[in-house]
């Protein structure tokens, strides 16, 4: 009775078990019938940071790319651009038979059946299973199932056959989850260490390890993570990973990750813990070290010429951008430095007039947070800024820095002035009542010889120049001569390299190259110059703005901006009201505007009041760009081929043996008997009002600060 009761059992036993194993088997057949094909994996498409950087090669920004809503920041990497130490401890804590099974380790698998048993779903995961589950399978990848079990287990010995060990650990690292919105080991290490990983010390990979299982919850809890590293950096030594003396130093280093305060003795104990700001690992969309607008130009370019899909769906994008990081920190220290009227924003651009490759940026420096780039986007009148490209184009004409215009005043009927006329004036108000020399109008920048100037030789023509120039010229008027046009900070700079470069308007670049995360060239950038004026007309003009910036000594308007060892040209500008402060300059290596203003085109006010461009912005414009040039070559620019210098009076033009040297065509030499060109002022203007004036004393963006006397001795 016994014996058969005992058979009885065995076959039930053997029954259940058939049973068992029959169900399994159905399972599996069921759960695994439809599996991810593993060739996604050569086109697998991960999203990943896409990292900006300065010309020096240096990071400079990241932008995170976006997965189901959010920032996720991932960078992808090879195995041998992390650390060995790092490497070694995620593998030890995770998978530490990884180089030994197939990709399912049967030791672990039964510690996990016997859990399953239990009712717990947890363990038997290898490395190999957690890149199936971080990749084809991440739709299942927080079920606790048989069915996410079985999935993994099969494509797991397929992804063995298929790949080497070394590349699925580089998928790993790549792939596994960190906390916050790190994902991957390249930015895990940023987020934590805020360093590479190849940087990654033992007790950096051995922290990061730790927080694999629960990312979120255990990097809350730096006390229970230290305890997992010691057990296993005991673990390690004891298994032969490791010497006793790596351990103990590993376990020494005082480990604080970002967003802890933590105190440690010498022993390697943590004696006090804060955690003072969760969110410190946290990459933010757009995460920059300097150059905040620069940067936000970047991500414009980046998402004009390759689409937001690109930038935020794919990222991975290497972008090797124009700045220069110790330019941008002198542009940033002049900007903090700078004394601006009340309420006024500021905007500094740099390029380099050869190849129009923004080398500084400042968009704003008053409100945290803002993104309104000031530099690329204040649509602004340039006031007197404008007069040197009038006077250039009037040297196309045949006219030289010693052709005579006349200082008087003009009128043009107008029923939108007052009294229905438009009577222009200089910024004091009087006028010498005479005729002078280009160059010394300029050095006073008056208003009324630059309207006679783009009288005489077609406003039309003056119009067309400017438009080229990149100024946005509404109306063909007189007013344009005396800053009615517009135009923004970084397009001036670009204007104004063309008197030092041979004559070409660049277009500013902000981007060199950019790679994808193959290293393959999507995008290379070519300088694109525009022909503005011939090398002879443009060194005229460079002559021109050196003579503003050093004829009149300690009574010149831009006194300001001189800087020791150095030659430099440039105008100030100053608009209506003081509405806009300019100062646009060159130099060898740099062409450079400074803009003052208020984003709602108030008034500017300066200790109640008006402030004056020649007072504010030269000496913001000599602080950025003698720290940005420190060390770099100076002097003056070689004349081209065609042009003599010769002596001349400022007032009459003809020769003279005093110090103004200025530079003329050869051929036209002014002699004693120079005649003035145009003879006579008023009578040979248009009778006709200029369109589009607004009802002020002078149009919009007339200037000048000077007041029209002679200078000493002449």
């Amino acid at each position: 009775m016994g014996v058969r009761v005992l058979r009885f059992l065995f076959l039930l036993l053997a029954g259940l078990l058939a049973g068992a194993v029959l169900a399994l088997g159905y399972l599996a057949y069921a759960y695994t019938r439809q599996l991810p094909d593993l060739s996604q994996f050569d086109r697998l498409r991960l999203t990943a940071t896409s990292t900006l950087y300065a010309r020096d090669g240096t990071p400079l920004a990241q932008i995170a790319s976006v997965e189901e809503g959010r920032a996720i920041h991932r960078s992808l990497v090879r195995l041998s651009e992390v650390s060995p130490a790092a490497v070694a401890a995620v593998v030890f804590s995770e998978d530490r038979r990884y180089f030994q099974h197939y990709g399912v380790d049967f030791v672990r698998l039964l510690g996990a059946l016997y859990a399953i048993l239990r009712g717990d779903l947890q363990g038997g995961s290898t490395i190999t299973t957690q890149v199936i589950k971080n990749t084809l399978l991440k739709e299942l990848a927080q079920a606790r199932s048989l069915e996410r079990k079985f999935k993994e287990w099969v494509l797991a010995l397929e992804l063995e056959r298929r790949y080497t060990k070394e590349e699925i650990l580089e998928m790993y690292l790549n792939v596994v989850p960190w906390g916050g919105n790190a994902v991957g080991i390249k930015g895990a290490a940023e987020a934590y260490f805020g360093k590479d990983p190849a940087a990654l010390t033992l007790a950096e990979g051995l922290y990061l390890a730790s927080l694999i299982p629960a990312p979120n919850a255990r990097y809350q809890d730096l006390k229970g993570v230290r305890e997992r590293m010691r057990l296993l950096l005991d673990q390690m030594v004891a298994e032969g990973w490791v010497s006793p003396e790596v351990a103990e130093a590993a376990w020494r280093e005082p480990l604080v990750p970002k967003g802890w305060e933590a105190r440690y003795d010498g022993e390697g104990n943590l004696l006090e813990a804060r955690l003072e700001d969760p969110e410190a690992r946290i990459l933010r969309q757009l995460d920059y070290r300097m150059a905040p607008h620069f940067v936000l130009e970047v991500r414009r370019f980046l998402e004009a010429r390759f689409g937001k899909e690109k930038v935020y769906g794919e990222g991975g994008l290497k972008v090797y951008t124009t700045l220069d990081p110790a330019m941008q920190r002198a542009a940033e220290a002049a900007a903090k430095g700078a004394r601006l009227p009340e309420g006024a924003e500021l905007a500094i651009v740099g390029l380099d007039p050869e190849t129009g490759e923004v080398l500084a940026l400042v968009g704003g420096v008053r409100r945290e947070g803002d993104e309104y780039n000031r530099a690329t986007r204040a649509l602004r009148n340039p006031g007197s800024a404008v007069k040197p490209f009038v006077y250039a184009t009037a040297f196309e004409e045949g006219w030289t820095q010693a052709t005579l215009v006349p200082d008087r005043p003009l009128e043009f009927p107008d029923p939108s002035q007052k009294g229905g006329v438009w009577r222009p004036k200089n910024f004091s108000g009087t006028f010498l009542n005479r005729e002078i020399t280009v160059r010394y109008a300029l050095d006073l920048s008056l208003n009324l010889p630059a309207i006679y100037t783009a009288q005489a030789i077609g406003v039309e023509k003056v119009a067309r120049k400017l438009s080229q120039a990149g100024f946005a010229v509404k109306y063909p008027t007189l007013a344009i001569a005396i800053g009615g046009a517009s135009i923004t900070p970084v397009d001036l700079a670009a204007a104004y390299a063309a008197f030092v470069n041979g004559g070409y308007r660049v277009t500013p670049i902000y981007v060199k190259r950019v790679e994808d995360a193959q290293g393959q060239v999507l995008y290379q950038a070519l300088p694109e110059r525009r022909r503005l004026f011939d090398p002879l007309v443009a060194y005229q003009g460079w002559d021109l703005l050196k003579g503003y910036v050093y004829d009149l000594g300690e009574k010149g308007l831009a006194k300001g901006a001189r800087i020791p060892g150095r030659v430099v040209g440039g105008k100030t500008g100053t608009t209506n009201e003081a509405r806009d402060l300019w100062f646009a300059g060159v130099t060898r290596g740099l062409s450079a505007v400074v803009w003052v203003g208020r984003d709602d085109n108030k008034p500017l006010r300066m200790g109640g009041r008006e402030p004056s461009s020649s007072v504010v912005n030269p000496p913001i414009w000599r602080e950025f760009v003698a720290g940005a040039l420190r060390g770099r070559p100076g002097g003056d620019f070689p004349p081209p081929a065609g042009l003599v210098q010769v002596g001349i009076d400022l007032l009459s033009g003809q020769p003279s043996q005093g110090e103004i040297k200025v530079w003329f065509p050869q051929g036209k030499v002014p002699v004693p008997a120079l005649q003035a060109l145009p003879s006579e002022g008023a009578g040979s203007l248009q009778e006709t009002p200029p369109a589009g004036v607004e009802p002020t004393d002078y149009p919009p963006g007339s200037n000048e600060e000077a007041s029209p006397t002679p200078p000493p001795g002449q």
